[in-house]
């Protein structure tokens, strides 16, 4: 390679590497940072958020019996029974109240799965905390979840 093919080589690597440097935005991670981004991505016109930054309010989905045996986003294998959940953006290993609106029951759940956004819906329960809420048989169920404990 000539010398002036290296300078070429150089200076296009070198303006690459300035122009991704110049458009990169750090992100910082925090409870409070993940928290706020919680209910903000999740927050939806028929939703409401509660006072605290750490609580959201909408609907729970449920799934389980045709995903036992698989494992989820955290390697672990789905079971029949387990407290877990899928979110959107939560941190695996973070422990959620999830408290049904409606009649007050509540479960603590670890999320362990990420799960597709669906308008409206704040989390997806595995069966064994949906029927622990009585979610079961409805599909869904209105519910406020908060963030107790992250990783």
């Amino acid at each position: 390679m000539t010398l002036p093919h290296r300078l070429a080589t150089f200076s296009c690597a070198f303006l690459i590497m300035g122009a991704v440097g110049c458009s990169s935005e750090q992100a910082t991670s925090s409870p409070e940072a993940s928290a706020d981004a919680l209910a903000v991505q999740e927050q939806q016109p028929e939703q409401t958020q509660a006072q605290s930054s750490k609580t959201v309010e909408g609907r729970a989905s449920w799934y389980g019996p045709g995903f036992y045996g698989r494992k989820t986003t955290s390697g672990e294998v789905l079971k029949k029974g387990t407290m877990t959940a899928a979110h959107s953006s939560l941190p695996m290993g973070t422990e959620v109240k999830v408290t049904r609106t409606d009649t007050g029951k509540s479960v603590t759940v670890v999320i362990n799965d990420r799960k597709p956004f669906k308008p409206g819906t704040v989390i997806d329960l595995a069966h064994g905390s949906a029927v622990a809420l009585d979610i079961d048989d409805d599909g869904t169920g209105p519910v406020q979840i908060e963030v107790i404990k992250q990783p």
